[in-house]
């Protein structure tokens, strides 16, 4: 019998956080690009989702701009081990938050046993996070970090690659990423900053060699027009979610290659948007 879906999702974020936990220098030159992201950001209050052991995030620097950090992710051990990993004076100002950050894990179950209507099931994901928007509060500026990857990876996992429950995989992740896209995007405030960065493309395409000859960004656009990005992290379809009624319209403002370990390495894209004022 399957493991009930909260269940699974957290043993497998647990897995993967358990074996990089100790990796913040394996992380170095991703975090820098992230980073870079930050410069020139700041206020009262910033959000990371999917923010695990923050190996791709530096909290001393992010608390030079912000006074008070706030830390989502499904695995509250990782987050409470990351916080552990600061000084004193870094412990105060973070806050952690365990908690699906897609709104369909109470609802997975139900969808492997029949398919869902894919809006009814966006519906659903959205509706789920809303008690913790109105818990937390919103934020200037809000950053989602690689996290969409991971969600598709769980979910083609949890669901297989069954022909019979391909439906519901496709709709499962329909609403994930909706889910998750939208949660950040009310966490923002008037005026706020939303930033998404996605890996997309693994080297099992060739990355270096597509980056090299027409940039990074560009080879991110051809290899998922040609389906080889992560399902849910198409650059384009992610920028058009991001960029609704609310929001002056999205910009791509980087994309990078992130190379992991020699065997694991991908392409990154990042997209800013910014809440329009009140």
């Amino acid at each position: 019998m399957a493991s009930s879906p909260p269940s699974f999702l957290l043993a497998r974020e647990r897995e993967r956080n358990r074996s990089t936990r100790q990796g913040f220098g394996v992380y170095a030159q991703h975090r820098a690009q992230q980073m870079a992201l930050l410069e020139g950001l700041g206020g009262a209050r910033i959000a990371i989702l999917g923010a695990g052991n923050c190996n791709d995030v530096d909290l001393t620097m992010i608390a030079r701009s912000f006074g008070e950090i706030h830390l989502f992710d499904l695995d509250g051990e990782a987050l409470e081990s990351a916080i552990a990993r600061q000084a004193p004076e870094l412990r105060r100002v973070c806050q952690p938050h365990e908690h699906d950050l897609t709104g369909v894990a109470p609802f997975l179950e139900a969808w492997r046993t029949s398919a869902p209507d894919p809006v009814a099931a966006q519906i659903a994901a959205c509706k789920q996070l809303s008690p913790l928007i109105e818990e937390v509060g919103t934020f200037d500026t809000v950053m989602s970090t690689c996290m969409l990857s991971q969600v598709a990876i769980n979910l083609r996992d949890y669901f297989g690659l069954v022909p019979g429950l391909v439906p519901a995989l496709n709709a499962a992740l329909g609403a994930a990423v909706i889910g998750h896209l939208m949660f950040a995007s009310a966490l923002t405030k008037p005026g706020g900053t939303l930033l998404v960065t996605s890996d997309c493309v693994t080297s099992q395409y060739p990355i270096r060699e597509e980056a090299e000859r027409h940039g990074a960004l560009q080879a991110i656009f051809n290899f998922a027009e040609r389906g080889g990005a992560f399902p849910g992290t198409d650059p384009r379809l992610v920028a058009e979610v991001v960029a609704g009624a609310d929001f002056v319209e999205g910009e791509f403002r980087d994309a990078w290659i992130w190379e992991l370990t020699p065997a694991e390495t991908y392409l990154v894209y990042a997209i800013q948007a910014t809440r329009r004022s009140l």
